[in-house]
């Protein structure tokens, strides 16, 4: 186990726990004193079941990996307010069902591995779909994945790994990206057409310049 007092090292930027596969559990105060924590790695920390909800403290933290933690069941709610997470791995995190809800409150998120998640059902729901950093999400081996958001409004976002239960809701995502390029394109185009000018319209411009002209002749020679 980790003494306590890890939690107190204020000027700690990388704390590396890679393969402690012996670890049980973090202190409860863990995340509240490392303010300048940037990257925490508990890459195949195995024995891991849960995280500290302090773990949402560390305003700083820019690098998340939890990859082969795969019995941890659920990821503490305030995880999500983690405003400087740029990288977030879940690697064959197979006991995970779920995401926190306000996931979008990661607004500095663009990357998120998902793969090996083989007990996630769903991503609807957790607000996903407006972390409008996220650029990056990995599907594999999400065998049970059946329920998804739209990701059109992510119009950087690319999708690794869709699961062969999820063509169709591929599918209509490309179609609905391509219908709404169509629409853009057309608008577009709209909006460059000068407006037609009524026969009308025309025919009293002509007559303004003709006026014009004549008093401009009028003027010059005197008549």
């Amino acid at each position: 186990m980790l003494p306590d007092a890890i939690g107190n090292l204020p000027e700690l930027q990388e704390l590396n726990l890679r393969v402690c596969s012996g670890l049980q559990h973090l202190p409860p105060t863990f995340g509240a004193h490392l303010p300048n924590l940037q990257t925490l790695d508990l890459t195949l920390c195995k024995g891991l079941t849960a995280l500290p909800e302090s773990i949402g403290k560390m305003q700083c933290l820019q690098t998340l990996f939890l990859g082969n933690c795969y019995n941890i069941p659920q990821l503490p709610s305030n995880i999500v307010n983690l405003k400087s997470l740029v990288t977030l791995n879940l690697y064959n995190c197979g006991g995970l069902t779920q995401l926190p809800h306000n996931f979008s409150n990661l607004e500095a998120l663009q990357v998120l591995s998902l793969q090996g998640c083989e007990k996630l059902v769903t991503l609807d729901g957790c607000g996903i779909e407006n972390c409008g950093s996220l650029n990056t999400l990995t599907l594999w081996g999400c065998i049970v994945l059946t329920q998804m958001p739209d990701f059109t409004s992510l119009p950087k976002l690319q999708i690794d790994g869709v699961p062969e239960q999820l063509v169709d809701w591929e599918a209509a995502q490309k179609e609905k990206r391509a219908q709404e390029m169509r629409d853009g394109k057309n608008k577009g185009a709209n909006q460059g057409t000068p407006k037609p000018v009524g026969q009308w319209d025309a025919v009293k411009k002509d007559v303004a310049r003709g006026s014009v002209a004549a008093a401009a002749v009028g003027a010059l020679t005197g008549g």
